[in-house]
C-alpha cells in the first residue's frame, strides 16, 4: 500500500488532502494505493500517472481530476470514483477532465459508471483493453433486459462527448464505435481519430453520424479486418441535410484494410473532400481503384497520393461513362505508386490532365502498366521518375517514361 495513514492522524491527513499530482511508475508489489476507509481525503488528486503496477487492483480517481494516465497495469479491473459527499447518487461530472489514457490494462472490464459526464474531456486513448466493451458501464435496465443492450457500441447512446477533439481506440474488440442515437452535440468537435488493431470493427460512419465530423481533420484506418466500406450512406437511419462531406479532412490514411472494397456503399450525393491534402492507401488488396473520375474532381486540393501493396488495383481512377475531365488532382505535388501487380493505367478515360505542380513521381513493381493515361499529360515541373530510392528515369515525359519501364523491366 503506497498511503497507509491512520485516519486518526491529523498532519498527515492533512498532507494526503493537498496532494494533487500522483505519479507511480514500476512498482510491481503495489496492491492499492490507499485506505478505504479514508480514501475520500485524497479527493483533491489533479493529475494521476501509474505505469507498470503490476498487482494493483483497483484504483481510486478523484473528480476534480484533468489528467490520467494508467498503462501496464495487468490486475487492474476497477476504477472507482470518490465523490465527495458520501451516500450521493445521480451523475457523476469531471468536470475538468481533459485527458484520458488506458492502455494494456488487460482485467479492466470498467471504466467509468453509466451515470458519468465529462463536459471538458478533450483527448481519449483506450489501447489494448480487451475486457472493457463499453466506455462507461451499462445500466442497470440494459443489464435486466438484455433487448435494450447496446453492447456492442463502445460509446452508448447516453453519453455525451461534445469537447473531444482527439480519439485513439486501438487494438479494442469492438463492432461498432458510436450509437446513432447518441446526443446530438456529441463528436462535432472531433478533429483527429485513429483506430488501429480493431478486429472486430464493422463500420465507422453511419449516414447519421457523419454529418458530426465537420471538423474532422485527420482520420486513420489500420487493421481492421472485417472493415469493408468506411462510409455507410444507407441503411441506417434517415439521414440529415448535409451539404458537404467531412469538409475540413485533411489527412487520410487506410492500410492493413483486408476487407475493403471501396470507400462507401452508395454514391455520395454531397461533395466530399474538398480539402483533402495527402491520401495514403496501403496493403487495401481488395481494391481496385480509388474513384471514379467524377468523384476525383472533389479532391481539388490534394497534393499527395500514396498508393502501395494493393494487389487487386487496376487502375486509379475507374472509368465515368465516357466523361473526360481536365481537372483531376490540380495541386498534386508528389506521387507514389508501389508494389501494384495488377495496375493498368491511371486512369483509361481520354482527355489531357493537367498537373502544373507535380514534382515528385515514385514508381516501383508495377509491371502491367504499359502507358500512364491514354492521353497527354501536363507536367511542367516533373523532370524524372524516381524507379528505386534514389535511381532516377526520364524520356521527356510521363507517359514515354512508364513506357519504357514496361519495356525494360531490368532497368
Amino acid at each position: 500500500m503506497l498511503f497507509n495513514i491512520d485516519g486518526t492522524i491529523s498532519h498527515s491527513i492533512e498532507l494526503l488532502q493537498q496532494l494533487d499530482e500522483l505519479i507511480l511508475n514500476d512498482l510491481p508489489n503495489l496492491t492499492q494505493i490507499i485506505n478505504e476507509e479514508i480514501v475520500k481525503l485524497y479527493q483533491d488528486l489533479k493529475i494521476l500517472q501509474v505505469k507498470n503496477c503490476e498487482s494493483l487492483e483497483w484504483l481510486p480517481i478523484s473528480q476534480v481530476l484533468k489528467n490520467m494516465e494508467i498503462t501496464d497495469c495487468m490486475a487492474l479491473h476497477k476504477i472507482v470514483i470518490i465523490h465527495e459527499e458520501e451516500g450521493r447518487r445521480g451523475k457523476t461530472t469531471f468536470s475538468q477532465l481533459k485527458d484520458v489514457s488506458l492502455i494494456n490494462l488487460l482485467n479492466l472490464s470498467i471504466a467509468f459508471p453509466i451515470a458519468v459526464e465529462f463536459p471538458s474531456l478533450e483527448t481519449l486513448k483506450i489501447e489494448n483493453c480487451p475486457s472493457l466493451k463499453t466506455f462507461v458501464e451499462k445500466s442497470n435496465e440494459e443489464k435486466d433486459h438484455p433487448e435494450l443492450d447496446n453492447s456492442n457500441y463502445f460509446f452508448p447512446n447516453s453519453l455525451s462527448l461534445d469537447k473531444l477533439k482527439v480519439l485513439y481506440v486501438m487494438n479494442q474488440p469492438v463492432e461498432e464505435l458510436w450509437h446513432y442515437n447518441c446526443p446530438s452535440e456529441s463528436f462535432c468537435d472531433l478533429e483527429k481519430l485513429t483506430l488501429r488493431n480493431n478486429k472486430k470493427l464493422l463500420s465507422v460512419f453511419s449516414p447519421a453520424m457523419i454529418v458530426r465530423f465537420n471538423k474532422l481533420k485527420n482520420l486513420t484506418l489500420e487493421k481492421c479486418e472485417f472493415l469493408a466500406e468506411v462510409f455507410i450512406l444507407e441503411g441506417d437511419k434517415p439521414n440529415h441535410d448535409n451539404q458537404e462531406m467531412l469538409p475540413q479532412l485533411r489527412v487520410l490514411a487506410m492500410s492493413n484494410l483486408s476487407k475493403l472494397t471501396c470507400f462507401w456503399n452508395k454514391e455520395p450525393q454531397v461533395p466530399f473532400f474538398l480539402n483533402l491534402v495527402s491520401l495514403f492507401i496501403i496493403h487495401c488488396h481488395c481494391l481496385k481503384s480509388l474513384f471514379s473520375l467524377s468523384q476525383a474532381q472533389n479532391l481539388k486540393k490534394l497534393k499527395i497520393l500514396r498508393l502501395c501493396n494493393c494487389e487487386k488495383v487496376e487502375e486509379v481512377i475507374s472509368s465515368d461513362k465516357g466523361e473526360k475531365v481536365a481537372t483531376i488532382f490540380p495541386k498534386m505535388k508528389c506521387l507514389v505508386l508501389k508494389d501494384l501487380p495488377k495496375l493498368v493505367n491511371f486512369c483509361q478515360e481520354g482527355g489531357c490532365f493537367n498537373w502544373p505542380n507535380l514534382q515528385t513521381v515514385r514508381v516501383n513493381n508495377i509491371p502491367s502498366i504499359k502507358t500512364f493515361l491514354r492521353d497527354d499529360l501536363n507536367t511542367p515541373l516533373l523532370k524524372s521518375v524516381y524507379i528505386t530510392f534514389a535511381k532516377k528515369l526520364w524520356l521527356g515525359n510521363l507517359n514515354k517514361t512508364i513506357s519504357y519501364m514496361h519495356n525494360n523491366p531490368g532497368v
